[in-house]
């Protein structure tokens, strides 16, 4: 069942460019999770290929290394999607790369999102996360 409800809204765009500094501009993340002031992870999603805007990373990064516990990590996933009217599944995108730790890291072996929120949840002890 999808979250969506309604799915022509959610085609609509946000216009930036009435409130533009220069090359200054507001920034999305994709998707957040939190989990009791604890936990932390943040996602953004391109399709496969793009590479993560320098304005976007570093807000992801600054997130990350502001929070107050260990348990925060920003992940870059992509997908494969090329029909602009069916929508990307979040579940089926795969991790690209991940900020932890201070640092940019790449995935050893090919993981989805399921995957990767089901590890976190067992590695931080959090019963929330398991999907």
């Amino acid at each position: 069942m999808s979250l969506i409800r309604n799915k022509k809204q959610i085609k609509q765009g946000i216009d930036f460019s009435g409130i533009k500094n220069g090359a200054i501009h507001p920034s999305d993340i994709d998707a957040v999770l939190e989990f009791n002031n604890e936990a932390l992870i943040l996602i953004e999603v391109k399709r496969k290929g793009n590479t993560l805007p320098t304005g976007q990373r570093l807000l992801l990064e600054r997130i990350s290394d502001s929070w107050h516990t260990k348990k925060v990590v920003s992940l870059f996933l992509t997908h494969e999607n090329y029909d602009p009217n069916e929508l990307i599944e979040l579940h089926k995108c795969k991790l690209d790369k991940y900020y932890w730790n201070g640092k940019w890291l790449t995935p050893q072996t090919e993981k989805d999102l399921v995957t990767i929120l089901n590890e976190l949840g067992v590695k931080w002890n959090i019963k929330k996360l398991k999907v």
